[in-house]
């Protein structure tokens, strides 16, 4: 061990006993209060006695905004979160869950069961007069018996509480619902969207959690459409145009902030469910939700899974069309212009921050020609790369059978070919969807000439129509010409076109991911050489706190 390293722990050491001895308060049982090191020491420090003694504050937040979009899925993503925390070694530690209407007896849980039947006559008059979104759809109550609903009068109280704690915690936040995209002037902003159509934006979010002690750390898990915006909370008031928040805060999200993500559904069968925090979770506690043993992913060999090894393990297994991100990303983009325009000159000089107006854009650096490049060739970036970094960058090019030295051209290249895959699949299937609608005009002005009263969907002789014993007429009436069997017969085959659609979405997803997997090594290889070192610091200080173990965190044997 080097002297610097051994100084180093003796210091906290020394700092630990001397605590004990004289500084700590007692308790009413006249015992001394165990010592915590600052977080930000703790998060620094390589020794695991000190990591052991962090404590955690758990939220588990989400559902929908109302039954209609609060998911069967949704539910059960809360359930498998609780069913593995002792695996991960959060059992101990206080976790309030916040989901949809709470303990509310109505029903808010939107479902799907295959098993349930509608009849066909009813799928008729739908199919043709109205809509058969929600057809299938059933509801009952959520059975999560949760601490409250997901409003923002409960996640301020869960602020209140964590604001009252003198811990140098870590703050986790896991949310699983919904969300939406920011407007055009702050696209970063978007938002989670709370029971009630309540909305939380990244502003929103970031202010509350400031006002939170600066010992206490906050990483967020967040999975709904445009979730990636919230990896801005690391900036004051969640605005990366302001300067870094004084908290250690990070955070892994399913996708971009311009981008929906995978997950949300109503289908009861927990085997087909894909989306980022199923694989997240999976990776930490090592078997899926439905209880089969993955292969947990220890890039670096240290016999420990870290939080963003398990955002790497998604990333590289996900098959779905989210793009995950994590707040380093942000970081890098933050400060360095991979893609600088013409008129900008590739100077690569350094950044130094204005500390008088926290408030300031910072100008981004360029990359100067002597710094490594997206375009160099495959082993130059792999040389730079971190142990997560060459694990994507690996995986995804064998995945996508990628061979070529200019590994990032060749991969621009699969985008642009998989992108016009998935245009001439939309012209088929909107082909397709036309000769449908033309059948379903000719069936709907010849009932309507039938029953008239079909022009409200209510009127009691429509129901009457939908009776057994009454549907046969209305089913021949349809099927002249084999008019509705035909009808049925394109649906299925624009089903089946859409389904090649997004396949090879999901394939040009995996392309999007390693792109900016190579960008996220050049960026990282490049920031201390263009920007001053209290930002190094800050950054290398962010990632120490993705790289989190959490306390059962050894791989499983």
């Amino acid at each position: 061990m080097k002297t610097s390293r051994k100084l180093q722990l003796l210091s906290y050491w020394l700092v630990a006993s001397l605590a004990h001895l004289f500084a700590l308060p007692k308790e009413e049982t006249g015992k001394p209060t165990a010592f915590i090191p600052p977080i930000k020491h703790v998060l620094n420090a390589k020794h695991e006695s000190f990591r052991a003694q962090i404590p955690y504050r758990i939220l588990v937040m989400g559902g929908g905004y109302s039954p209609s979009g609060n998911q069967v899925s949704l539910e059960s993503n809360v359930r498998y979160f609780h069913r593995i925390k002792e695996q991960i070694g959060l059992s101990e530690f206080p976790i309030r869950t916040l989901f949809a209407d709470g303990s509310d007896p109505s029903r808010d849980l939107q479902f799907f069961d295959p098993q349930f039947i509608v009849p066909k006559s009813t799928r008729l008059l739908t199919e043709i007069f109205g809509s058969t979104r929600g057809l299938t759809h059933q509801y009952r109550n959520n059975e999560l018996n949760a601490d409250g609903p997901s409003s923002l009068l409960k996640f301020d109280g869960w602020i209140k509480e964590a604001n009252a704690s003198v811990d140098n915690s870590i703050n986790l936040i896991y949310f699983t619902g919904h969300g939406g995209k920011g407007d055009k002037k702050t696209p970063h902003n978007t938002t989670a969207y709370l029971w009630n159509n309540e909305k939380l934006r990244v502003s929103d979010l970031s202010q509350k959690i400031d006002t939170l002690p600066d010992d206490q750390a906050t990483i967020l898990f967040m999975v709904q459409c445009y979730s990636g915006g919230f990896a801005n909370f690391i900036f004051k008031d969640g605005d990366p145009k302001n300067d870094l928040s004084k908290q250690p805060r990070a955070g892994f999200f399913a996708t971009v902030e311009d981008r929906v993500a995978a997950g949300c559904t109503p289908d009861i069968r927990e085997e087909n469910y894909r989306e980022y925090s199923t694989r997240f979770w999976e990776a930490l506690c090592g078997e899926t939700r439905m209880g089969q043993k993955v292969e947990q992913p220890d890039y670096n060999k240290d016999g420990k899974v870290s939080l963003s090894e398990a955002h790497t393990y998604v990333i590289i297994n996900s098959q779905t069309i989210d793009i995950p991100i994590k707040t380093s990303d942000v970081f890098l983009r933050k400060f360095i212009d991979l893609n600088p325009s013409e008129t900008e000159s590739k100077t690569g000089d350094k950044i130094e921050k204005d500390s008088s107006d926290t408030n300031a854009t910072i100008t981004k650096a360029i990359l100067s020609d002597d710094m490594l490049q997206v375009t160099d060739s495959f082993q130059k970036i792999i040389k730079s790369a971190s142990p997560n970094s060459r694990a994507i960058i690996e995986s995804l090019s064998k995945k996508l059978n990628l061979v070529e030295n200019n590994r990032y051209a060749e991969t621009e290249k699969k985008i642009e070919s998989l992108k016009k895959m998935r245009d001439e699949l939309a012209k088929k299937k909107k082909t397709k969807e036309d000769e449908r609608k033309k059948l379903k005009t000719k069936i709907k002005e010849r009932l309507k000439k039938e029953w008239p009263e079909l022009a409200n969907l209510q009127h009691p002789r429509v129901l009457h129509l939908q009776k057994s014993e009454n549907s046969t007429t209305l089913l021949e009436l349809a099927e002249i010409e084999k008019q509705w069997s035909n009808m049925l017969k394109f649906r299925e085959e624009s089903s089946k076109l859409e389904e090649e659609r997004f396949l090879a979405e999901k394939t040009q997803v995996l392309a999007m991911r390693l792109k900016r997997e190579l960008e996220n090594v050049v960026l990282e290889e490049a920031l201390p050489k263009v920007v001053e070192g209290e930002l190094v610091q800050q950054f290398h200080q962010l990632r120490e706190l993705e790289n989190l173990h959490l306390p059962r965190s050894k791989k499983s044997e």
